[in-house]
């Protein structure tokens, strides 16, 4: 079977590392791929900031034996300009994709998330007729279809025309058909996790924390994700505040970037906190792990989710996890097993929770350990490419 994928998060951005190794652990199945990752082209001062970093990657590459080509289009950042994006998406794209279609001959359009992608891959469907799988990502539900009636339109379109819809999780799947009737139903398949990669290691633990001049007895909670209001960052700041009232030494650890990140520091530097915060920004992902292993907690207090793969990755490795009960969450880390789970902007709630763990380091353990068998038993990547086979094998034999 022949598979053209589109995204826009392959692989540089942490989600597209999932596609990527979902798409390069397919590859030896049966199946051959080609994936349009499009990279976004600014002007002028957008571009002279972080945003022209874009700009910088090839026009195509192979990773891992995965060919990947990056056609160029036109996007101004912020959630006003994403349903146009889409358009701009699409022409940007048009005839990269025209040459590779009538060269490659795909089976199968797999587009990840519903939009952008999965709207430009509505389009390429019509235009030629292909059967088109979107995997709904976590954002494109339950945050894009807010950004205004376009936006709502297009996640509509996409959800009640894909020939196969995958969702990440089950929670994920009530929200889209909660906006849209799906053509046929919507297969939850997990993301896997490749726990030999993410496991603990005493050699980075120490390594890390010399890095970042933590002391080897600290206790070290981390974060994982964009630094934004919706993954409760603000609500994390204030739940350190009140435990840093009574306990001092705790030091927090910051994977990400984001649109908050000055204002995460002017936070921490009024409450007292900048001395035990430390940014790493945006990491490959494999460098996450090390990050990981240097940590005893780990916190996502986020107001909205899919499945995070952040969270997968600290149970493998053998941290206990303290988030919201937002999204599949609960679908992943047991409360009271492998960790706890808290009402979401509630920073009272958060504090209780991580002073709970603070104080016991044998439940933290315990949980711990019992987060690594669930991901190990659960969310695995053979699983996933299986899953994902026999649907891309439904799909043509209908065909």
């Amino acid at each position: 079977m022949k598979i053209l994928v589109v995204t826009n998060m392959y692989p540089r951005y942490m989600g597209g590392s999932f596609v990527h190794e979902q798409t390069r652990r397919m590859m030896g199945s049966g199946c051959e791929f080609k994936v349009i990752a499009p990279a976004a082209f600014y002007h002028g001062a957008i571009a002279r900031n972080k945003w022209g970093s874009y700009s910088r990657i090839p026009a195509s590459e192979i990773i891992d034996g995965v060919p990947v080509h990056h056609p160029r289009y036109f996007r101004l950042p912020g959630k006003w300009f994403h349903p146009l994006s889409c358009y701009t998406e699409y022409l940007g794209l048009k005839n990269a994709a025209d040459a590779i279609i009538r060269e490659f001959k795909p089976d199968i359009i797999h587009a990840h998330a519903a939009t952008p992608a999965g709207f430009v891959g509505l389009l390429l469907k019509k235009k030629y007729g292909l059967p088109l799988i979107c995997s709904l990502r976590g954002s494109d539900v339950n945050l894009y279809p807010g950004y205004g009636r376009l936006s709502l339109h297009m996640t509509r379109r996409v959800i009640a025309e894909s020939d196969g819809l995958v969702s990440v999780c089950s929670a994920l799947k009530d929200s889209a058909n909660a906006i849209a009737r799906a053509k046929s139903r919507i297969h939850v398949i997990y993301n896997g996790c490749d726990h030999d990669t993410f496991a603990r290691r005493a050699e980075d633990r120490r390594s890390v924390r010399e890095e970042f001049g933590i002391p080897g007895p600290a206790k070290v909670l981390v974060f994982v994700g964009s630094i934004s209001g919706d993954k409760g960052i603000f609500e994390l700041m204030a739940s350190l505040r009140l435990i840093n009232r009574g306990r001092a030494g705790i030091h927090l650890l910051i994977v990400g970037s984001g649109p908050e990140e000055s204002a995460l520091r002017s936070m921490a530097a009024s409450s007292d906190l900048h001395a035990n915060m430390h940014q790493t920004g945006d990491l490959p992902h494999k460098e996450i792990a090390r990050v990981l292993s240097a940590a005893d907690i780990f916190v996502l207090p986020s107001h909205h989710e899919g499945l995070p793969n952040a969270a997968l990755e600290a149970m493998a490795c053998a941290l206990p996890v303290i988030a919201t009960r937002a999204g599949g969450i609960p679908e992943a880390v047991e409360d009271g097993k492998s960790g706890i789970l808290v009402r979401t902007r509630d920073a009272v709630s958060l504090a209780n929770a991580i002073e709970c763990l603070l104080m016991n380091d044998h439940l933290a353990a315990q949980m711990g350990n019992h987060g690594r068998e669930i991901v190990k038993k659960k969310f695995t990547w053979q699983v996933n490419s299986e899953k994902i086979f026999d649907l891309y094998r439904e799909l043509t034999d209908a065909k």
